[in-house]
């Protein structure tokens, strides 16, 4: 179906290649956008106000601008974003430092992973249209994001193709840019879409197999099992192995040490596929298989497998899998810890999160989702206990989010005297994050 890389036209031999070669999900196939009238058009909501412009009141514009950036991260860490919004504002003052797009894609991101696209794309708006900052194309990625999660993947391939006529050196599209726009059109159903924007872009060193792994995803859930194989069978093709040899395709990765993960992702897409079909046999046979392939397994490959196996109830092989893993991140303490509270084996989420979930980055959000599982079971004593832990330790700061999750607990509770201790606590905690930033 598809070649992540070009081959002679003697050895396509698979339908969708000779529908067209050379397809482009261009702006063409969409409405005429509106006359572009700034620098990177984004839809936005109008009933938003507009975001107050700074005020100029710092002379020395290096130390300003990574001043206000150690700022911007310390208010996102504590995930108050207005007050983080309203600093980040200043940044457009000294837009010669690499800083300030580096706090501009930093509030952007942390928006979109808040949920708060709008906002997202209003501050996009302030930083790179009225103020006529350069954006990177990470800040790029978060806006084609927020547009494809607010069912607007139109709009989101529309600012692709602007993004390609502008051909600005600081946007080239990245490996991140195809993923969200595959992934984009395949959630909304466009599969005939996605087909032809991956193939548009398959010869780009940028790809990665993950854009495939989306249209199989989608060709599965369409009940289209053969054509989601020949997309399969094609991705493994990066290799120059055949197709239908899958011993020659994995000793060619054994041998130049080639990254598994990405067809191993696709391959967790069919064993869920499995799954979901009711064929658990067939679906522990693919996983195992998976497994004889001895590669280094990421996290992600490893959260994905494991929140797959959890979700269908095989908790030996899920038990079995994460002590393999070598690799570990707060997603995977998320993925056992909510396991476990879901099936009342609160002892077991302890010891998951005693066992790893205290040491890793992201330890903060580890501490938040334990206190949160204990809020959601009433057992506010634990969650108090887990929370004062969390205040003792030097290196990790309790959030708003961690503070309110307390505070709610209370107040349904009718504990008013400890929600109104909270609030002087966010008071507090919120001064001391101020206090350091003014020494920085």
């Amino acid at each position: 179906m598809f070649l992540l890389r070009p081959r002679s036209s003697k050895s396509v031999t698979t339908p969708i290649y000779k529908i067209h070669q050379f397809i482009s999900y261009n702006v063409s196939t969409l409405p005429n956008p509106s006359a572009v009238t700034v620098p990177y058009p984004i839809p936005r909501d109008p009933s938003l106000s507009p975001v107050p412009p700074y005020e100029e009141h710092m002379t020395s514009t290096g130390w300003f601008a990574s001043h206000i950036h150690a700022g911007v991260m310390m208010l996102i860490k504590l995930s108050n974003l207005d007050a983080a919004a309203n600093h980040a504002r200043f940044t457009v003052s000294a837009r010669s430092s690499p800083s300030s797009t580096r706090t501009c894609d930093a509030l952007i991101g942390a928006m979109c992973r808040a949920g708060r696209y709008k906002d997202a794309l209003n501050y996009f708006h302030y930083f790179f249209n009225e103020s006529n900052l350069k954006p990177n194309i990470s800040c790029c990625n978060h806006i084609i994001g927020a547009l494809c999660h607010q069912g607007q993947v139109d709009e989101a391939i529309r600012f692709y193709n602007h993004l390609l006529v502008v051909n600005s050196a600081s946007t080239p599209p990245n490996e991140e840019t195809y993923n969200l726009l595959a992934k984009g059109l395949v959630d909304a159903g466009k599969i005939k879409e996605a087909e032809d924007f991956a193939i548009g872009v398959m010869s780009s060193d940028q790809l990665s197999p993950l854009v495939f792994n989306h249209l199989i995803r989608g060709f599965l859930a369409q009940g289209k099992f053969e054509t989601a194989m020949e997309v399969f069978k094609d991705a493994q093709q990066r290799l120059g192995a055949s197709p239908i040899d899958d011993e020659v395709s994995d000793l060619i990765h054994f041998l130049i040490d080639e990254d598994y993960n990405g067809i191993a992702m696709m391959n967790a897409t069919f064993i869920e596929y499995w799954f979901k079909q009711g064929n658990d046999k067939e679906a522990i046979k693919c996983y195992k298989s998976l497994l004889d392939k001895n590669f280094v397994m990421n996290a992600v490959t490893g959260n994905t497998l494991l929140r797959i196996l959890l979700d269908y109830g095989k908790k030996l092989e899920a038990k079995e899998l994460f002590d393999q893993m070598v690799e570990k991140n707060a997603e995977t303490c998320y993925i056992l810890v909510d396991d476990c509270f879901k099936n009342s084996m609160i002892n077991e989420a302890v010891d998951y999160f005693r066992g790893f979930g205290t040491t890793i980055n992201g330890s903060q959000l580890c501490y938040r989702n334990i206190i949160n599982r204990f809020c959601e079971q009433g057992m506010l004593s634990e969650a108090e206990s887990f929370f004062e832990e969390m205040r003792s330790k030097q290196f990790i700061v309790p959030d708003i989010p961690t503070y309110r999750l307390l505070l709610d607990a209370y107040a349904n509770t009718g504990r008013f005297d400890d929600a109104e201790r909270m609030v002087n606590l966010t008071v507090d905690a919120n001064i001391k994050c101020i206090a350091k930033f003014r020494l920085i």
